[in-house]
């Protein structure tokens, strides 16, 4: 394998320590999109949708659904790919990944929890983001 770059290197490890709150902000931008699609009228064979002007509440509520779904769609890309990583690795190495990223354990204290060397850990580390970046395109 290759060596990545630094910068993609710290790009991976952001979306990797972020994977929680995002999981969160998926869900909530999911009840928000929910409550807003409700909330906008729709037509129907029966009743064609009335729409007066582009300042008309209903159709600031549609682009605001827009903007949401647009928002759901980015946050979206990166927690599948997350989740795509952690199902791909073994257990060992998903557990290192909650450890060092999602608990944002220090390297020492990691390799302590799994029972291996520090330069194990950094080896695995290297291999998990390289994963990640192939999955993310980079």
């Amino acid at each position: 394998m290759t060596a990545l770059p630094t910068h993609i290197k710290r790009f991976c490890k952001g979306i990797l320590r972020q994977y929680p709150l995002m999981k969160k902000e998926l869900a909530a931008l999911e009840e928000e999109r929910k409550a807003v699609a409700e909330a906008v009228s729709t037509a129907t064979w029966k009743e064609p949708a009335r729409v007066k002007a582009i300042g008309d509440r209903t159709a600031a509520q549609a682009f605001k659904l827009l903007r949401l779904s647009e928002q759901w769609q980015q946050v979206h890309f990166y927690v599948k790919a997350v989740e795509d990583l952690l199902e791909y690795l073994d257990e060992e190495k998903k557990e290192l990944v909650k450890l060092r990223f999602f608990n944002n354990y220090p390297p020492w204290k990691t390799a302590e929890e799994l029972n291996m060397s520090e330069s194990n850990v950094y080896r695995w580390q290297d291999e998990i983001l390289t994963l990640l970046a192939h999955r993310l395109g980079l």
